[in-house]
C-alpha cells in the first residue's frame, strides 16, 4: 500500500512540475510578445521608397492576426500580415504628402482568397496610386509572369518593367462552375428545389448538367462589362488610344516582353537588378543592406500609428461596419458574416452618442435569408436612432448582400460590382435512394399527422413542397418591397428588374439599385455630408485590427488558423477547405437562402 502512495505521488509531483514548466514557457513566450508588440518602433529615413509588395489577399475587412502569426513574428522578427484596403488607401495618401518618402515600388502577383483582391477594390487602389503620383513622385513596377488581376493594377505605374523571362497574357474572363446533377443521381441524392425568380440560378449546379439560358445570360452580360471596364483601365493606365488594345488582342493576347515592349504594354524590358539600380537614384543607398532605402507598407503604417484610423481630433466619429463573406447565423469568422456579430456590432453604435454616422461596407454574396432579416433589422434600427447609414458595395453585394444594403440613405458601388441577385430559393434533400444503397432505412413517430418538409429520409409530399414555396414567395414578396420602399422605386420597376438577376454596378446605376458610382473613401465622404458633421471626426473600423494585448487574450482560448499564402498548393487547399465550410454554413433554419448562384475567382 506504501508503494502505490508513494507512486501516486511520484506521478502526482511529475505532472506539478511539468506543469509549472510549461507555465514558466507559456509566461516568458507572452513576456517576449508583448515586449515585441509593445515597443517595436519604425523608423522612417529621408528618402525612403515605399514598398507595397502584392503578394497577398487584399480583403475589405482589417486583418484579424491570429495568435500563431503573432508568435512567428515574435520568435523570427518578421511579420506576414494582410493589407486591408483601407490601410492602403489612408497610407498611400499619407506617403504621397510626407517628404521622406521619394517614390513607389510595387512587385509581386496578387491573391484573391474568399473575394479578396477585387476589381472593384483594385479600382480604389489605382486611384490612390494616381493621386500618389500627381504629388510629382515616381511609381515603379516591376513583374515577371502577372495575371490579369495584378497587371490591372500595376499598369498604371510610370515605369512598368517586365523581366526577360516574363510574359504577359490578357486572354480575358471566365468562370468556371462544376454541376453535380448526374453526381446526385448516382448516388442516389434527391433534390427538390423551390426557387422565386427565373434569373435565381443558385440552386442549379446540384440539379442540372450545364447553365441554363438565363444563368449563362446574366454571367455573359456580367463578363463582357467587367473585361471592358479592365481594357478601358488599363488603356487609360498606359497611354493608349481608345480601341488599340482592343485591336492587338484580336490577334494576339499573349506577350513577350519584347511584344509587350513593342505594343506599350511595359516601359521597359530589365532585371530585377536594374530595378533596384533605378531606385537607388530615385531614393538612397542604405549603408547596412546595400540597396536602395526602402520602407514596406505594413511598415509605415505602423509607424504612422494609427493602420488606418483617422488623426483627426474632432468629437464626432464615423463608425466604418465591415459585412465580409457568406451571410450565416451566429458569429462571424473568417469568410463568413455573422448576423449575431454584425447585429451587436450595430446595436453598440447606436448606443454611443458620439457615433453620427454608419458606413457598411458590404462584400458579400448573400446566404441565410434569417440572418440577412436580422442585419437588417439592425441597420433600421440604428436609423431610427437618427444615425446615417451609407452602404459602400465592395466586389459584391447582391442577394443577401443587398437585402441589408438597400435601407442604406444612399449606396455606392463600384462599375465592376456584383450587386442585385434579388431573389430567393430553398433546398430540400432526401437521401433515401443512396440509404437504401447502404443498407439504411428510417421510421418516425410523431405527435401528430402535419407535414416535416425538413426530414431528409425521403423525398416531400406536394403538400410539404407547397408550405415551402409558400414562405420563399413569401420573403421574395417582401423582398421586392422593401427595395421598392427604400429606394422609392415603383413595385412594378423592381419586379422587373428583380426576378434573382444579377448587375454590373454600372447597370446597378441606371436602374436605380445603387445611388452613385464610387468606392470606401467616397462613401466615407458621403457619410459625412449626409450627417452634416462636416471634416472634422474620428474614424474607427468594426472589427479593427487587434492589438498585441488583444492577441495575447484570445491566445488563452481557442485558436484561430491562417495559411500562409506564398504556395499555390497551399492557396488552393484553402479554397478547397473554404467550400467545405461554405457548405456547412448554409444553417438557416428554414432551408431557404438568398445567395448569388457563382463566385468570380
Amino acid at each position: 500500500m506504501r508503494s502505490f502512495l508513494l507512486l501516486v505521488l511520484r506521478q502526482a509531483a511529475a505532472q506539478v512540475l511539468v506543469g509549472m514548466i510549461l507555465m514558466g514557457f507559456l509566461f516568458f513566450l507572452f513576456v517576449v510578445i508583448a515586449m515585441n508588440w509593445s515597443t517595436s518602433e519604425i523608423e522612417v529615413s529621408k528618402r525612403s521608397i515605399l514598398v507595397l509588395n502584392l503578394n497577398t489577399n487584399i480583403p475589405d475587412t482589417p486583418d484579424q492576426m491570429s495568435p500563431e502569426d503573432v508568435m512567428l513574428e515574435a520568435i523570427q522578427g518578421s511579420g506576414t500580415r494582410n493589407l486591408h484596403l483601407y490601410k492602403i488607401l489612408e497610407n498611400l495618401r499619407e506617403a504621397g504628402q510626407d517628404s521622406r518618402i521619394k517614390g513607389l515600388f510595387l512587385h509581386g502577383n496578387l491573391v484573391s482568397i474568399q473575394g479578396g483582391s477585387g476589381y472593384p477594390g483594385l479600382r480604389e487602389i489605382r486611384g490612390a496610386i494616381r493621386d500618389f503620383q500627381k504629388t510629382g513622385k515616381p511609381v515603379y513596377a516591376y513583374t515577371v509572369t502577372p495575371d490579369p488581376r495584378t497587371y490591372y493594377l500595376i499598369s498604371c505605374a510610370d515605369h512598368l518593367i517586365m523581366n526577360p523571362f516574363g510574359d504577359l497574357t490578357l486572354n480575358g474572363l471566365s468562370t468556371e462552375v462544376t454541376f453535380y446533377g448526374r453526381a446526385m443521381e448516382k448516388f442516389g441524392i434527391g433534390i427538390q428545389p423551390i426557387r422565386v425568380g427565373r434569373y435565381k440560378s443558385a440552386i442549379e449546379p446540384f440539379t442540372r448538367e450545364k447553365f441554363s439560358e438565363e444563368g449563362r445570360e446574366q454571367i455573359q452580360e456580367l463578363m463582357d462589362d467587367r473585361w471592358a471596364s479592365m481594357l478601358g483601365q488599363i488603356s487609360e493606365n498606359r497611354g493608349l488610344q481608345p480601341g488599340r488594345l482592343e485591336e492587338l488582342l484580336e490577334t494576339n493576347y499573349h506577350f513577350s516582353p519584347e511584344d509587350a515592349l513593342d505594343a506599350g504594354l511595359v516601359d521597359e524590358v530589365g532585371t530585377r537588378h536594374e530595378v533596384v539600380a533605378k531606385l537607388l537614384k530615385e531614393g538612397a543607398r542604405d549603408k547596412h543592406s546595400g540597396t536602395f532605402r526602402q520602407v514596406s507598407l505594413p511598415e509605415y503604417a505602423q509607424s504612422q500609428g494609427a493602420d488606418g484610423q483617422s488623426f483627426n481630433s474632432g468629437k464626432s466619429t464615423v463608425a466604418v461596419v465591415y459585412l465580409e463573406g457568406t451571410i450565416v447565423e451566429g458569429e462571424s469568422t473568417s469568410g463568413f458574416a455573422g448576423s449575431t456579430t454584425i447585429h451587436r456590432q450595430l446595436s453598440q453604435l447606436k448606443n454611443r452618442e458620439e457615433v453620427k454616422a454608419v458606413v457598411l461596407r458590404v462584400n458579400s454574396p448573400g446566404g441565410s435569408a434569417t440572418a440577412s432579416e436580422i442585419m437588417q433589422q439592425a441597420i433600421l434600427n440604428l436609423k431610427q436612432s437618427g444615425k446615417t447609414v451609407v452602404v459602400s458595395m465592395g466586389a459584391v453585394a447582391a442577394s443577401g448582400g443587398y437585402w441589408v444594403s438597400a435601407p442604406a440613405e444612399r449606396i455606392l458601388a463600384q462599375p465592376e460590382t456584383v450587386t442585385g441577385s434579388i431573389g430567393v430559393f430553398g433546398l430540400l434533400l432526401d437521401i433515401q435512394k443512396l440509404g437504401g444503397k447502404l443498407g439504411l432505412t428510417w421510421d418516425s413517430v410523431s405527435s401528430s399527422e402535419h407535414i416535416n418538409p425538413y426530414t431528409i429520409a425521403r423525398p416531400k409530399t406536394e403538400e410539404e413542397i407547397a408550405f415551402i414555396q409558400e414562405l420563399v414567395d413569401r420573403i421574395y414578396k417582401t423582398f421586392i418591397s422593401n427595395v421598392a420602399r427604400f429606394r422609392d422605386l415603383d413595385l412594378e420597376v423592381v419586379e422587373e428588374i428583380a426576378q434573382g438577376r444579377v448587375w454590373s454596378g454600372l447597370r446597378a446605376l441606371d436602374n436605380g439599385l445603387v445611388d452613385e458610382i464610387g468606392g470606401l473613401v467616397q462613401a466615407i465622404e458621403a457619410a459625412t455630408d449626409l450627417s452634416g458633421i462636416g471634416a472634422d471626426y474620428r474614424l474607427e473600423h468594426h472589427p479593427s485590427e487587434m492589438s498585441g494585448m488583444e492577441l495575447l487574450t484570445e491566445m488563452l482560448g481557442e485558436p484561430r488558423s491562417k495559411a500562409n499564402l506564398t504556395s499555390p498548393v497551399k492557396t488552393s487547399l484553402l479554397r478547397l477547405q473554404y467550400l467545405l465550410k461554405h457548405l456547412n454554413a448554409w444553417n438557416d433554419p428554414r432551408n431557404i437562402y438568398m445567395i448569388l448562384p457563382f463566385q468570380f475567382e
